[in-house]
C-alpha cells in the first residue's frame, strides 16, 4: 500500500474513534493529505494512532493484483514508472524495455493506483547515435503541477471523510462494500460529457463517467484496506443511459478471502429511479457479470465464482423453482428493504414460466391479491431477460 493510502487509512480510523479530533480535522484547510494524518495522529491518543498504524502496516496488500499478475521486467517498468509520477519526474530512462512493455506496465500502474490522478500520458522516445538506436526514454505528462495536486489532494481527504461520516464504518465487509456501493450512487451522477476520467470527477465533483466511478469506488476501498482493482471491457447489454459500443470500467473486489464483481456506474445508471441503487452489479460472479459485460482486461482478472454476497439471494429475493407463493414472498422482501417488488431467477427456465403465468395469463393480479394481502386492477412492470429479473411498480 503506497503511504498515501496509509495516511488516509490512519486518519479514517481515528476519525470513528475519535469524533472531536475527526471534528477538528474537518475544519483544517491549507495542508496537504499527508500533513493532515501526521496532525491529525499527533494530537490524538498514542495507543490509537499505535494501533492504526500497525493495522495498516500488517494487513494485506491492497493495491497490487495488476502488479503482480505482470513479467519480471513489466514489473521493473512498473516500479520505475510509479516513483517517476509519485514524484513528478520528467522522464525515464528505460534502456531496452519496448513500447509494449512500457505501455502494459504503465495501464497496470494507473489500474492498481487510482490515486495517481494527475498523470497524462507518456511519449516514448526512441534516440539514434550515428542512426543506430542508442536507447529509450519515457517522458511524462502531467496534467496538474504540485500546487494543483496538493489542492486536489486537500479536497479528495475531505470528500473522503464526508463518506466515512455518511456510512459510519470501515471494516473490511460486504456492509462496508454495500454501502459505498450505495453511497456513489445516491450522491454522485453519470454525466457522460465529463471528459475527466480521473477519481477526482467523482470524488469531489460527485460527476463523472464509468472509469471516474470505478476509481473511486477502488479507492476508497483501497484506503479501508479492501484489496480492490479496476477491470476494463465492454457493456453488451445496456437498458439505462450507458452504451454498448465505447469502453466501460468497473471493479472486483476481495471480501473475507473471495473476490466478487461490482460495477458501481451500471448501478445507478440502469436503475429505473435516479439516486436509487440497481443491486444487480453488486458483489455478483463473473458468470452473471458476462450476462452484460465483455472483459478486455490487460491482465487476468481473479476468479469470482461464489455467489454468497448475492444481493438478491442474501436477502430472500432469489427464486430458483416458479411458484406464485415464492415469486410473491421475494416482492415482499423487496418492499421490507425500502425497495419497489423486485425478483431474481436462477434459471432461465423458471423466469420463463414466470413470465408465462404472470403476465402472459395475467396470474401477476390473483399472485397479489393471494399472497400479497392486495386487490389491484393495473401495474407496470419491467423485465431484464439478461438478468432474469422482474420489477413491480403498484
Amino acid at each position: 500500500m503506497t503511504r498515501k493510502i496509509q495516511a488516509f487509512l490512519l486518519v479514517i480510523i481515528l476519525i470513528l474513534s475519535l469524533p472531536s479530533c475527526a471534528a477538528a480535522s474537518s475544519g483544517s484547510s491549507g495542508s496537504s493529505v499527508g500533513a493532515s494524518a501526521g496532525a491529525t495522529a499527533g494530537t490524538s491518543s498514542g495507543a490509537a494512532a499505535g494501533a492504526a498504524a500497525e493495522a495498516s502496516s500488517e494487513q494485506e496488500p491492497v493495491d497490487t493484483w495488476c502488479y503482480d499478475c505482470l513479467s519480471g521486467q513489466e514489473q521493473i517498468a512498473y516500479e520505475a514508472m510509479l516513483d517517476c509520477l509519485t514524484h513528478l519526474n520528467s522522464s525515464w530512462n528505460c534502456g531496452s524495455i519496448p513500447q509494449e512493455t512500457i505501455q502494459k506496465a504503465y495501464d497496470c500502474l494507473l489500474m492498481d493506483h487510482p490515486e495517481i490522478f494527475w498523470s497524462d500520458g507518456y511519449t516514448y522516445v526512441t534516440s539514434y547515435v550515428n542512426n543506430v538506436i542508442s536507447g529509450h526514454r519515457v517522458e511524462f505528462k502531467y496534467s496538474m503541477d504540485r500546487a494543483q495536486i496538493a489542492a486536489a489532494n486537500d479536497a479528495i481527504y475531505r470528500s473522503l471523510v464526508d463518506v466515512v461520516r455518511a456510512i459510519g464504518r470501515t471494516d473490511a465487509s460486504y456492509e462496508t462494500v454495500r454501502a459505498v456501493y450505495e453511497y456513489l450512487i445516491e450522491t454522485c451522477t453519470y454525466d457522460e460529457l465529463n471528459l475527466d476520467q480521473t477519481m477526482y470527477s467523482v470524488m469531489v465533483n460527485h460527476s463523472g463517467v464509468c472509469a471516474s466511478f470505478a476509481k473511486s469506488f477502488e479507492f476508497i476501498m483501497q484506503c479501508f484496506g479492501i484489496p480492490c482493482t479496476v477491470v476494463h471491457g465492454r457493456l453488451t447489454h445496456s437498458t439505462g443511459m450507458l452504451g454498448t459500443t465505447l469502453g466501460h470500467a468497473w471493479n472486483v473486489v476481495k471480501i473475507n478471502g473471495r473476490w466478487y464483481q461490482v460495477d458501481v456506474t451500471s448501478g445507478l445508471s440502469v436503475s429505473s429511479v435516479e439516486g436509487t441503487p440497481d443491486y444487480r452489479f453488486l458483489c455478483i460472479t463473473t458468470d452473471e457479470l458476462v450476462r452484460t459485460h465483455v472483459i478486455e482486461n490487460a491482465v487476468s482478472i481473479p476468479e469470482c465464482s461464489s455467489d454468497d454476497l448475492e444481493f438478491f439471494r442474501r436477502y430472500g429475493m432469489s427464486v430458483d423453482s416458479y411458484s406464485r407463493k415464492n415469486v410473491a414472498k421475494a416482492f415482499l422482501r423487496a418492499e421490507d428493504l425500502g425497495m419497489k417488488p423486485t425478483v431474481r431467477f436462477t434459471s432461465y427456465r423458471a423466469f420463463t414460466e414466470a413470465i408465462d403465468d404472470l403476465f402472459t395469463q395475467s396470474g401477476v393480479f390473483d399472485m397479489i391479491d393471494d399472497y400479497m394481502g392486495r386487490h389491484i386492477s393495473s401495474l407496470e412492470y419491467s423485465i431484464d431477460e439478461q438478468m432474469l429479473t422482474i420489477m413491480l411498480d403498484i
